[in-house]
């Protein structure tokens, strides 16, 4: 429902009624709505519109109207209103301060928004720019009516209290819609005058401090002394004998392969080689009663031999059935159970016996990052499960070729030995690498990654 003017009431009591109207609305759509309909508590109006100016580009938008309680800002109406506020914004902006007000008519507009005057507005309309703290012009209501506008105002008239009542409509707008905030305040305040030269001059002295290239990457602790522990022959898996990172010694059983086949085939060259014996006496006893016979002999010494070497050979072939540690160290691989009954070739890799006395990092370094990873760089590795106690070490060399890293990211792969303190430290623990390049400057660090990528994008 739209308010009625009340004539016998006072101009001063109906103006304090809306602004209490005013002061209730809580968004700004409740506020366009008071505007457009409850204005009529001072004044008599056949049609009301506010039009909310937008910041360049975006052209003015129609936000309220009389008579509705939703409006769309893409009618033609609605398009003519936001050309007809693009076409008088700088002439409300003029406006003097105890008369913002401007009478508008046709003559005021081109020819073409002055054709569309007398579908979409009434003959006689006032123009009231609502604006806030900072004088600038926040929104239109334009107010149109078939009766003439009045040319002078007294104190005590309705229109006057209009005047005032718009600027009360520009504050309340101001402080829902427009109103900065604390951060945009502030903003405001720093880069006005001689701050704003004190912001420069501090921002360049810290962009200039000399600080030193660095770089954070995935690593791990790893062993410098290690050897690989390889199949030394086809073969399954039959047990694991020692648990993952035990401690062990120089030919001690690591791992054992499935025997069945290669004994049974042992068990019958054995019989094989029994039986060739056996031969072997026969001929021996026949060449000494018969002359014919020594060329039996020389086949049987012949087969003898033959089984002899199958014998040894297969031998060889079961004493590699247990893989041995050739040094000491700790044997390093992963879970029993993954290997028990695991087919594997010869030279296939089963686990890695490390030194756990002498320790390095090994981390991976993308190939994205501009860090130069030169060698004697030192790094400081922060420990998943010590952050709070960096571990010292020094670059030894950094990879030429990109490898795919275990996150999947083609990286270069960088090895350093641990100098410091390792006492949090043991084989296997990941964390993270910082690895530091040359002194350069804060902005440069700041900049180089933009830097690259326009470089990337440009040539230039």
């Amino acid at each position: 429902m739209t308010a009625k003017p009340a004539a016998a009431a006072p101009a001063s009591s109906r103006f304090y009624a809306l602004a209490s109207r005013v002061e209730a609305a809580t968004t700004a759509a409740e506020l366009g709505f008071t505007i457009c309909n409850d204005t009529r508590l001072l004044v008599d109006y056949r049609q009301a519109a506010l039009v909310v100016m937008g910041a360049a580009p975006r052209p003015p938008r129609l936000a309220a109207h009389s008579g509705l309680a939703d409006v769309d800002p893409n009618t033609p109406y609605a398009l003519w209103l936001s050309g007809v506020t693009k076409k008088i914004a700088a002439r409300c902006a003029d406006l003097p301060a105890n008369a913002r007000v401007l009478p508008l008519s046709p003559d005021r507009l081109d020819d073409e928004l002055a054709q569309g005057w007398s579908e979409w507005f009434p003959a006689h309309v006032w123009v009231l720019p609502l604006t806030g703290p900072d004088k600038s012009v926040a929104a239109l209501l334009f107010l149109g009516r078939d009766e003439p506008w009045p040319t002078t105002l007294t104190s005590d008239g309705e229109e006057f209290a209009l005047l005032h009542m718009a600027g009360l409509y520009g504050y309340a707008w101001w402080s829902l819609v427009a109103r900065p905030s604390r951060v945009q305040r502030w903003w405001r305040a720093a880069t006005s005058g001689r701050r704003l030269r004190y912001i420069a001059v501090g921002l360049l002295v810290l962009l200039l401090l000399p600080v030193r290239e660095y770089t954070l990457v995935p690593a791990e602790i790893i062993s410098l002394h290690s050897q690989v522990i390889a199949s030394p022959r086809e073969g399954v898996i039959r047990h694991m004998v020692i648990q993952p990172n035990a401690t062990v010694k120089a030919g001690q059983v690591l791992a054992e392969l499935d025997d069945t086949t290669l004994r049974n085939k042992l068990a019958v060259a054995q019989a094989e080689l029994a039986t060739a014996n056996v031969e072997m006496h026969q001929a021996a006893q026949q060449a000494i009663e018969s002359q014919n016979a020594k060329a039996d002999l020389g086949m049987a010494e012949g087969k003898l031999h033959e089984r002899e070497v199958d014998v040894a050979s297969l031998q060889r072939e079961v004493e590699k059935l247990e893989i041995r540690a050739p040094v000491d160290g700790v044997f390093v691989y992963s879970d029993p159970d993954d290997w028990a009954g695991r087919p594997v070739q010869t030279g296939e890799r089963i686990g890695l016996l490390a030194d756990p006395h002498t320790l390095g990092v090994r981390a991976w370094a993308p190939v994205g990052e501009p860090t130069n990873l030169e060698g004697g760089a030192p790094m400081t590795v922060f420990l998943k499960t010590a952050p709070l106690s960096p571990i010292g070490a020094r670059l030894d060399y950094a990879g030429y070729q990109s490898v795919e890293s275990p996150t999947g990211v083609a990286s270069y792969v960088l090895r350093g030995t641990v100098d410091g303190d390792a006492s949090a430290a043991r084989i296997g623990l990941q964390g993270t690498a910082r690895v530091s390049g040359r002194w350069s400057v804060l902005g440069y660090l700041l900049l180089r990654r933009p830097l690259a990528t326009v470089r990337a994008w440009c040539g230039i």
